[in-house]
């Protein structure tokens, strides 16, 4: 399986998938296997890549956010805002791989927390899902699954203490 992750990683350190808005959703899954299995940014160059790849489209305001479109070109395409779905899922690849950009995490949690309902829930913001490049799905429940894992993960990381400013 790992053969597979590393043939198929892009030479931009990004990975293609196919049921959720892309190359975001399966470089996450790419980067939490090369790290089950002890690959991390400090000892994988696939890691390394992987995480600079979603460093380079980290937006402003410390989110993710990518289009639909990219399922139907092949290309990382923008989203014109940043989506606490997607934001999570490339925490989630951040922090599996290990990678040292502490601010940039803190970034990313300080998005999926601002955007966080007095009732604790998110917003359904865009797609999440693709079938067959060309069919978007929305999955009500995955700004809950991932925003919660996300921030889990972060606290068992980093610990509760206050997020630093820039």
């Amino acid at each position: 399986a790992i053969r597979y992750i590393l043939r198929n990683q892009k030479e931009d350190g990004s990975w293609f998938g196919s049921w959720a808005i892309c190359f975001t959703y399966a470089t996450m899954f790419a980067l939490d296997s090369l790290a089950s299995v002890g690959k991390y940014y400090d000892t994988s160059e696939a890691s390394r890549k992987g995480c600079e790849f979603l460093l380079a489209h980290q937006r402003e305001d410390g989110g993710w956010g990518e289009s639909y479109r990219s399922c139907e070109t092949g290309q990382y395409v923008q989203h014109e805002d940043s989506q606490v779905v997607q934001t999570a899922w490339a925490l989630l690849a951040l922090m599996a791989a290990k990678c040292p950009n502490a601010l940039a995490v803190q970034r990313g949690i300080q998005l999926i927390m601002s955007r966080q309902l007095p009732n604790g829930e998110w917003l359904q913001e865009g797609i999440e899902g693709v079938f067959n490049r060309n069919c978007m799905i929305s999955y009500p429940n995955y700004k809950f699954i991932f925003c919660l894992w996300a921030l889990g993960r972060y606290r068992r990381i980093y610990g509760d203490g206050p997020l630093k400013s820039e």
